[in-house]
């Protein structure tokens, strides 16, 4: 039998991990470890202490104390020695409590546990509890625990069962600083169950002298590194959370560095083209820096399972122990307890916002129209932690600050479009971040939670460059309706972002009844066999060894197609009355289209801010009821709720453009039951091919299409 009384801390350390339990207090091996933290928080509990026995209660006389305590536990020459005044405002909250104490400090002590509660008063049964750490839920429940259990033993020595118990967060003041419950009769139940069921582990274990297994807390157990030492099937490793970078440190052998190399590197999807042309061109891409041992932060969870599936390949147990380098910043965002604008967040939406605090970083997939920004503003909302959420598009960035003023009913910052103005929570376009990175370099070290819209994008350099300077991002969120790329850059998106942490697609959306069920059709045999070999002799013509050119052929068969032309501006006339967005890739042939529409609109990259503004602004809310686009500029993100039908006249091929183009028409809007989708299965092979990838991409998405042969529409 375990012959010594137990406490909480210990309890809770042998329910993390036995192993590291078992070190400890049987084998009672000692460990280097930093007790700062522990020691700072003893000089609060004894200032506390004289104050509630009343021997000190003045401000001046107690400052004495306090550096008579601080400097007497060393903390003057720890690397909390420039940082008393956390501690020392700590203590003027506690004395300026409004609280009743008879006793501080009471031991409790029986031969299987012993306690110390830090104040209670016996005339009213209340306990309390002072803590110096920051307030998170994870500290709230195990806080709340640990006055369970404190309870418990209130109730052995007085007989009585507590009627509040209060945990006071001394960093703060108001609210934020008390948890409070009141004890029931089922709590103490539990934890008395709770405490001799781990007593009885203790037995069987100290009885059989054998080391048991670890737990969960093998990530920070100070114990880590004596198995590397003494048994060659441990494989201990610390993680330095270093910012953009985490590096680790540990065994690595040649057999590991090759793991973690091929684990952490891609070929670009042309590599065998580009070596064609050019045997010495760089098609790998690799994140893996042997020499630094360093990754992108986002492959934390990847390296952490490498390493994991390495040990069990080989038998061998793996330890990992997360070390957090950065210096969070502590600013605390105020904000609603609920949304100002009346929206109330769907079941999935709310799944969406907890699946990504949980792991911090990630990104969220969810088919367009699922309410993404609303997701954003709401774990922006959560956390309120400062902010930066990243956009690429002068729209995008409107848009999203416009709905956060409205959800949160605070100032939101802009950088981009000629304005900086940073907030708290500030909206930024990429472009003008990295044009100016180093101007902001002060200010992105400030960021504690970024969020890239748009996350397929994140995969560019300029994303990868700017990731560099988010120093001290504690939360890092992608959001995106396809969080892949066409081009095969995926490894480069969870570099910075992560992986995917919550899926939902749009056809589980359209299920649900959340989003608008879509008739997508793809008209087929819209020219003859004459027409079509009439085109490739006038393109051919002129042409060395009459070769096939993209471009040539894109302007022939898409662009500058009379007859294809004739068919969008059919169907504009046939779908009077409706919005309707038609997208092109070439400026050219938006021109041309535009032309022949009446009614119409024409809005492309170089359209001017104001026009640009006006025009979104009428096509959204107003008469404009024909809108023809790039699709590099309504792909993606902006959202038109009265969107009836989409017309994709720009034979584009990406399937993350397709995705996105549907999402375009899929927004509920009351009134609103149908919403269509026209593409074209176009004749030469070149767009032959592209349309059947868009059709695919549809059929992934769990979409129906329509084949409608040209005079049947």
């Amino acid at each position: 039998m375990y012959p010594r009384p137990t406490s909480f801390s210990q309890n809770m350390l042998f329910h993390k991990c036995p192993r590291c339990w078992y070190y400890k207090y049987v084998l009672k091996i000692p460990v280097v470890d930093d007790m700062s933290y522990a020691d700072a928080g003893n000089v609060l509990h004894e200032c506390m202490e004289e104050f509630h026995k009343g021997t000190i209660t003045e401000i001046e006389p107690m400052k004495i104390l306090f550096k008579k305590v601080w400097k007497g536990k060393g903390l003057e020459e720890s690397f909390l020695k420039n940082r008393s005044d956390e501690w020392w405002l700590m203590v003027i909250n506690g004395m300026q409590l409004d609280v009743k104490v008879s006793s501080t400090e009471l031991k409790v002590f029986y031969p299987d546990i012993v306690g110390y509660i830090d104040a209670l008063d016996t005339s009213t049964d209340e306990i309390r509890d002072w803590k110096s750490s920051k307030r998170r839920v994870e500290n709230e429940e195990e806080y709340i625990h640990q006055l369970k259990l404190y309870s418990w033993l209130y109730l052995r020595k007085f007989g009585r069962i507590p009627k509040k118990a209060t945990v006071h967060y001394l960093r703060y003041t108001g609210t934020k600083g008390e948890l409070s419950f009141v004890p029931t009769e089922d709590d103490l139940l539990w934890v008395e169950q709770w405490h001799y069921a781990i007593r009885d582990k203790m037995d069987k274990i100290f009885a059989e002298k054998k080391v048991p297994d670890s737990g969960p807390c093998a990530m920070w157990c100070p114990y880590k590194n004596l198995d590397t030492t003494e048994n060659d099937n441990v494989l201990s490793y610390d993680i330095y959370n270093l910012g953009h970078n985490i590096q680790i440190q540990g065994r690595i052998d040649n057999a590991i560095n090759v793991v973690l190399s091929k684990k952490f590197s891609y070929e670009l999807k042309n590599a065998f083209y580009m070596k064609k042309a050019n045997r010495h061109a760089r098609t790998t891409i690799e994140f893996w820096n042997p020499r630094k041992r360093q990754l992108p932060v986002g492959f934390l969870e990847g390296l952490k399972k490498t390493l994991y599936d390495y040990g069990k390949k080989f038998n061998k147990q793996v330890v990992i122990n997360i070390k957090d380098m950065r210096p969070f910043d502590d600013t605390v965002v105020k904000m609603p307890e609920e949304f100002l604008n009346g929206v109330v967040l769907r079941d999935y939406q709310t799944e969406a916002v907890e699946a990504f605090i949980k792991n911090k970083v990630g990104i969220l997939e969810l088919g367009t129209g699922a309410g993404k920004t609303e997701i954003a503003i709401e774990t922006v909302r959560r956390l309120g932690h400062k902010t930066l959420f990243i956009v690429d598009k002068i729209e995008l960035l409107r848009q999203t600050k416009e709905r956060m003023e409205s959800a949160l009913g605070i100032p939101i910052g802009q950088i981009g479009q000629s304005i900086n103005d940073i907030q708290d929570i500030t909206v930024a376009t990429v472009q003008t971040l990295r044009k100016n990175i180093r101007n902001y370099a002060s200010y992105l070290k400030t960021i504690r939670f970024v969020i890239f819209d748009e996350t397929h994008k994140v995969a560019a350099k300029s994303y990868f460059d700017l990731s560099k300077y988010l120093l001290n991002t504690e939360y890092r969120l992608g959001i995106s309706g396809t969080a892949y790329r066409d081009d095969g850059n995926d490894m480069m998106i969870t570099s910075i972002v992560g992986g995917i942490k919550y899926d939902l697609s749009s056809s589980v959306l359209i299920s649900r009844g959340w989003l608008v069920k879509p008739t997508i059709q793809f008209i087929k045999n819209y020219m003859t066999e004459e027409q079509i070999k009439l085109i490739d002799i006038v393109l051919k013509d002129g042409l060395i060894n009459e070769t096939e050119q993209y471009p040539v052929y894109y302007g022939g068969f898409i662009s500058n197609n009379n007859i294809r032309n004739d068919i969008v501006r059919k169907l504009v006339l046939e779908n009077e009355g409706k919005k309707i967005l038609i997208l092109t890739k070439l400026v050219a042939h938006g021109e041309c289209l535009q032309s022949v529409i009446p009614g119409s609109q024409y809005l492309y990259g170089a359209t001017s801010k104001k026009d640009r503004a006006e025009m979104f602004e009428q096509f959204s809310k107003g008469d404009l009821n024909v809108l023809v686009s790039t699709i590099s500029i309504f792909a993606e993100g902006i959202d038109i709720p009265r969107l009836d039908v989409v017309i994709n006249a720009s034979a584009n091929k990406g399937e993350v453009k397709t995705i996105q183009v549907l999402g375009r028409v899929l927004r509920k809007l009351e009134g609103k039951e149908n919403a269509k989708y026209i593409d074209f299965e176009d004749p030469h092979q070149f767009f032959r091919v592209a349309s059947l990838a868009r059709k695919r991409a549809f059929r992934k998405e769990g979409h129906n299409i329509e084949v409608i042969e040209y005079g049947k529409i």
